[in-house]
């Protein structure tokens, strides 16, 4: 809590850079995410009219951008937060600065968008009929859970990185794979039979199905299959990416 005031600063630090010299400033923030559900919603549902069984949903765009909203701020603040310490070597190298709060930024600033994202997600589907107003509360435990995970793996990340400075390269390709074998860009069933326990290893399985329950509807009376492992994964990562992090910490003005 005694670091709260320089984790809001870093954050807001952060949206003025992101934004800073543009004409629309901090309304891209909307614009953006506005932009990609009407291209998602055009290409796939327009152009290539693909059908969807069984979902909640029966246009394929929206389907789609349910799914990418957790892996969007996954991404961007683990990449991000794998680099905030090399990146940020002046202010680690004072020895009163805390310097996971630069990960933690990083990874709220993340959150921040996609939360911004969602509203106009919601804001959306609202009257096309689409959203599940009752099905909203499945977010609440979404949410928590995606932050332990990032935030875990963003800290493990960011204090190897200070040795190992080729993770950003390796972390991209790991990140493009893993992406293609989280039901994002297409439904679980589709996956053949056989393939099934590599869905059941990814914790992002359960997470976009939590999503898509809690933004679309058609969640069944319990909770989401996996949801359990993802729970033990994400506090699990949080702890090893914690302890990583201390450990480690002493040796960082050394390195950089």
């Amino acid at each position: 809590m005694r670091h709260l005031f320089l984790l809001q600063e870093l954050v807001k630090r952060d949206f003025r850079g992101r934004y800073a010299g543009s004409v629309l400033g901090f309304v891209w923030s909307f614009v953006q995410p506005l932009w990609l559900l009407l291209l998602f919603s055009y290409v796939f549902a327009v152009i290539l009219q693909l059908k969807l069984d069984r979902q909640a949903t029966d246009n394929f765009g929206i389907f789609l951008f349910a799914g990418l909203l957790p892996w969007m701020a996954f991404q961007e603040g683990v990449m991000r937060g794998s680099s905030a310490i090399t990146d940020n070597a002046e202010l680690v190298k004072k020895l009163t600065f805390p310097s996971q709060v630069l990960v933690v930024a990083v990874v709220f600033a993340a959150l921040l968008h996609e939360l911004i994202a969602m509203v106009v997600f919601v804001a959306v589907l609202a009257p096309l009929g689409e959203l599940a107003p009752a099905s909203l509360p499945w977010l609440l435990l979404a949410l928590p859970l995606q932050l332990a995970f990032t935030l875990g793996l963003g800290l493990l990340l960011a204090s190897v990185n200070v040795f190992f400075r080729d993770v950003a390269q390796i972390l991209g390709m790991l990140l493009n794979g893993w992406f293609y074998f989280t039901p994002i860009v297409y439904p679980p069933d589709l996956v053949p039979e056989g393939y099934r326990w590599l869905l059941d290893l990814n914790p992002f399985t359960p997470l976009v199905e939590l999503y898509r329950w809690g933004l679309l509807g058609g969640g069944g009376p319990g909770l989401p299959s996996g949801f359990w492992w993802l729970v033990v994964a994400s506090l699990g990562m949080l702890a090893a990416g914690w302890a990583a992090f201390r450990r480690l910490r002493p040796a960082f003005v050394d390195e950089i």
